[in-house]
């Protein structure tokens, strides 16, 4: 009979824990598979002989009596009953051993070609290779150097372990942020104290067991004021101001609660009013006003964990600052029109001649606050053409000259105050017969108008303009004026 090394000597185990010999691959370790022995494979193995589960191999090279107990690896058969990691029971030359296969097949079609590898027993020394190249693998330095550490900037005096511990809490999916979304084109009508906005499926509303989604006043966050701060915007004005009764020239804004909507699918947006300056915690609720636009883009709060965020998720601010970037696809070099790491405008502004505010520039190597500063001081062409403006004059003796020609010139002026409201989209009639000469390019070169004290601008209202020049004698606004408020026209005859 043969006779094999126990393959679990604890002795040879012990003597064999006491250093780390190789660093494995991790994905063999479920195998159990011991080391490889050093230059002990091949590729032309064969299957001679299958005996009552003993099968003989040939066609090996460097075997000796050592490796009864180590095991031999077989790969490439034909039969798959022949392939995998079987122990070495008795050997037989130095080409030649038996191997215990239970399920062996002779013959084999690939008898001759089988890839083979002769491997060690697996010890207690495998596992601690394996559980050294762990250890190394997760601290990023050598199994046994010190854990790196970090510091954090509220102490970047002390440096911590980046260890479990000081990790556990502060993965990215622990971490909540609430950021804006964007609503676009709603439609507010006079009298209204709320909106409904509805998302199916994207307005789920934040609770106390996942406090992700919209935040809500009248649910889990209650008393939360920045988390429930809504922004109202429009293309006509930046900020919204309340006209008329308390509210006037406060602030206007909204507060997200569910109300009568429904998670996922709905929320409610309440109006609020606040003054200038002063806390939301201190605003009133709010009725629209006919001074407000009738369509509004509206800024809601929507709460997240850090791991789901878009990468475009901060990039929406709060309270009237940018809102968005889009079509800004330029840096801040090439929006000024400089070459990166410039320093200085030498050599990249134009019209640095005579009579022009850059020709005052106080170096060589001007900065951009240089140049701002120059025209600052000195706006514009100063080379003139024609008898009212002389040149060289500065901007301000210049528009002295520009006042005195126009105080000759045959204006007239209407003020028209409304007695009854004139809703937006209504053709209105200039009072007192007036007539005025429509302007085609849009330009009102023959007639201004302002409305609430501020000079309107004529032309599409998907241009962002005010009003139409409708005829020689009628206008049409785009928004609505009130009863009481002013209209002043300036006519050019």
């Amino acid at each position: 009979m043969t006779s094999r090394i126990n393959s679990l000597d604890q002795a040879l185990d012990i003597a064999g824990s006491l250093i780390k010999s190789a660093t494995y691959t991790l994905l063999e370790e479920p195998n159990s598979l011991g080391s490889p022995v050093s230059g002990q494979f091949g590729i032309s193995a064969q299957v001679t002989d299958v005996t009552s589960g003993i099968v003989t191999l040939d066609g090996l090279s460097g075997m000796t009596v050592s490796s009864i107990g180590r095991f031999i690896t077989i790969a490439d058969a034909a039969d798959p009953n022949n392939n995998g990691t079987f122990l070495i029971s008795s050997y037989i030359s130095a080409t030649s051993v038996t191997i215990v296969n239970a399920s062996g097949v002779f013959p084999d079609a690939n008898s001759g070609s089988l890839t083979w590898t002769e491997r060690n027993p697996y010890s207690l020394e495998d596992d601690l290779n394996y559980i050294r190249t762990d250890r190394a693998a997760i601290k990023g330095v050598n199994y046994y150097d010190s854990i790196p550490t970090y510091v954090r900037p509220t102490a970047t005096n002390i440096n911590l372990d980046a260890n479990l511990s000081n990790i556990s809490g502060h993965t990215t999916d622990a971490k909540v942020i609430v950021t804006n979304r964007k609503f676009e084109n709603v439609t507010v009508n006079e009298g209204d104290t709320y909106i409904t906005l509805t998302d199916v499926g994207n307005l789920k509303h934040a609770d106390a067991i996942d406090i992700t989604g919209v935040p809500i006043w009248d649910g889990y966050d209650s008393g939360n004021w920045n988390s429930c701060y809504v922004e109202f915007a429009s293309n006509l004005e930046t900020e919204l101001i309340a006209y008329g009764g308390l509210p006037d020239g406060y602030r206007i804004f909204g507060r997200v609660r569910a109300g009568s909507g429904a998670s996922p699918d709905s929320i409610e947006i309440e109006f609020r009013a606040v003054e200038l300056g002063a806390n939301v915690s201190s605003s009133i609720p709010y009725t629209w006003d006919g001074y407000q636009p009738t369509v509004i883009d509206v800024y809601y709060p929507y709460r997240d964990m850090l791991s789901r965020l878009d990468e475009n998720a901060l990039r929406i601010l709060l309270v009237n600052g940018l809102v968005n970037d889009a079509g800004k696809d330029t840096n801040l070099y090439s929006l000024i029109g400089a070459p990166e790491n410039s320093t200085n405008l030498n050599g990249l502004l134009n019209n640095t001649g005579s009579f022009y505010p850059f020709y005052n520039l106080p170096n060589a190597t001007p900065s951009v606050v240089d140049a701002l500063n120059t025209l600052n001081e000195q706006v514009g062409d100063r080379n003139y053409t024609g008898t009212i403006l002389t040149d060289g004059y500065s901007i301000t003796a210049s528009l002295q000259e520009l006042a005195n020609a126009l105080s000759d010139a045959n204006c007239v002026r209407i003020i028209e105050r409304v007695n009854s409201a004139i809703p937006a989209g209504t053709t209105h009639t200039l009072p007192g017969g007036a007539t005025y000469t429509v302007d085609p390019s849009g330009n009102a070169k023959n007639m201004w108008v302002f409305a609430r004290g501020v000079l309107r601008d004529p032309g599409s209202v998907s241009d962002g303009n005010e009003y139409q020049e409708t005829s020689s004698t009628s206008i049409t606004f785009y928004f609505r004026i009130n009863a009481k408020d002013h209209i002043n026209y300036i006519i050019y005859k």
